[in-house]
């Protein structure tokens, strides 16, 4: 008899640990984003230009307010700079930026939307690396503004 209730006491411990382990995993589950970030490229080969615009992404992804989208939904965000041109004069250098991100699912991989931003900066000439860096990050934030809308 005491044999068998020390056999429950064990069971019913090691059920308890792992409904606990189970609800942890849980609750990190749905803590994390359902948009992970996938692909980040640039047209330019600049390992500068690469690691600012991951870094732009990252940031403004983090800041998307993703909270109304499904719980089971989960998706893969890739991010281009498609375009990043700079026209310098005496007075000033103006840089047009353009980004395409595609959102597909983590499943299968299915597009489900592609979105854009574009944006302009102007900068003294001095002062060209401001201006692009301002563009990038404003096309950045326009292309991501949109995704709470493309995950509907």
């Amino acid at each position: 008899m005491r044999a068998l209730l020390e056999s429950r006491r064990r069971l019913f411990a090691v059920l308890f640990g792992l409904v606990t382990l189970a609800g942890l995993g849980a609750r990190a589950d749905a803590g994390s984003s359902p948009v992970a970030l996938g692909e980040v490229k640039v047209t330019r080969s600049d390992p500068g230009l690469e690691r600012a615009f991951r870094g732009l992404v990252e940031h403004e992804l983090g800041e998307v307010d993703l909270s109304k989208v499904k719980a089971q939904d989960r998706f893969v965000l890739s991010a281009a700079l498609v375009q990043m041109a700079t026209r310098e004069s005496s007075d000033q250098a103006e840089t047009v930026a353009v980004v395409s991100a595609t959102l597909r699912r983590a499943r299968g991989g299915s597009i489900h939307a592609v979105i854009r931003g574009r944006a302009q900066a102007t900068d003294r000439p001095s002062q060209v690396k401001s201006a692009e860096l301002n563009a990038m990050r404003a096309a950045v934030r326009s292309a991501l503004a949109r995704l709470p809308e493309a995950l509907k």
